[in-house]
């Protein structure tokens, strides 16, 4: 089964491209910054992923086992059509090297408008390059281990001389425990508690709070790069920040990212502005995970309002140009 055409609709809208049932690409913004403007976002500032590199992607847009209120994607709750949100046809899906180069396609569409010829200011060779990508984020919406062919995909990502960013939200351990290791697993901590993870996240899968701690013991153990997000959100999950330091001791990643919830797509009709944390107020809440985590706060962007703690004084940025 295909996605609802209501719900198809609004994603193209949002100028999502839909590769074959599930899956979908969207141009991220940075990359239009990094060649209109030679800005780059925080992947590239703390890890060395080129941001004109970069394409995000998912292989299942219509999949997902929360319902975040502070997501940007459309739930069924916001246009009042409902669909199955955890099972996956395998033939209404694309399998990995079909997603990979419908992906391709769908950024070649995308540059077409910063081609040197119509738009003088984006270097020639750097628009080139972004033509030859090196780095996919499997995140931008949906969950992906819910995607059957995950590890191929990310063995086929591989193939290809890229490396991969898979965003999760842990409910799915099982996945995580068999999947091929990306180049770096982000695991989600939205919530320093179940109560807070419940009202905030919306789970629609049984246990899920428990599966999220089972996935989070999981990082030290995982042959990759490992990263917990925490996505902040004033008035939600602030509060407590020793009980995030318990989560974090507990899977010991190498990285964790606290970023601000930002104010846009379909989370407009659920939360407000006054929910989007300011970057001091990041700041100071990193700080103090710092201190009780014992973690080195090394870094940070304020446009993207997020900061980084590491757990050693200095991270391996990956080599691409």
């Amino acid at each position: 089964m295909t996605m609802p055409s209501e719900l198809e609709l609004r994603l193209r809208r949002q100028g999502y491209h839909i590769l074959g049932g599930h899956g979908a690409f969207k141009a991220c913004q940075w990359q239009r910054k990094s060649l209109l403007e030679g800005r780059s976002c925080y992947k590239e500032r703390f890890y060395g992923i080129a941001s004109h590199r970069c394409l995000q992607m998912t292989p299942v847009v219509d999949k997902c086992t929360q319902q975040c209120r502070f997501c940007w994607r459309v739930t069924p709750s916001d246009i009042g059509v409902e669909w199955d949100q955890l099972t996956t046809n395998r033939g209404s899906i694309l399998e990995p090297d079909d997603l990979i180069d419908a992906v391709f396609e769908a950024n070649l569409r995308s540059l077409g408008g910063y081609n040197p010829a119509v738009a003088p200011s984006v270097k020639p060779e750097k628009w080139r390059e972004a033509r030859e990508p090196k780095h996919i984020a499997v995140s931008l919406a949906g969950e992906p281990t819910l995607y059957p062919y995950l590890s191929d995909l990310i063995d086929a990502i591989r193939q290809r001389g890229m490396t991969s960013f898979v965003v999760t939200n842990g409910t799915m351990p099982e996945v995580i425990a068999d999947m091929t290791p990306p180049t770096q697993l982000y695991l989600t901590l939205a919530a320093p508690d179940e109560e807070t993870y419940r009202n905030l996240c919306r789970p629609i899968v049984k246990g899920a709070w428990e599966r999220v701690k089972e996935s989070q013991r999981m990082l030290g153990s995982l042959n990759c790069r490992t990263v917990n997000r925490l996505t902040m959100v004033a008035s939600w999950n602030m509060g407590d920040v020793e009980s995030y330091s318990k989560l974090i001791r507990m899977g010991e990643p190498n990285f964790v990212e606290a970023k601000g919830y930002m104010f846009l797509g379909f989370s407009r009709s659920r939360m407000s502005r006054a929910n989007s944390p300011s970057h001091d107020i990041i700041r100071e809440f990193s700080e103090r995970l710092s201190d009780s985590c014992g973690y080195y706060l090394i870094d940070e962007q304020v446009e993207s309002r997020v900061v980084l703690l590491s757990r050693s004084k200095e991270i391996k940025k990956l080599e691409h140009t």
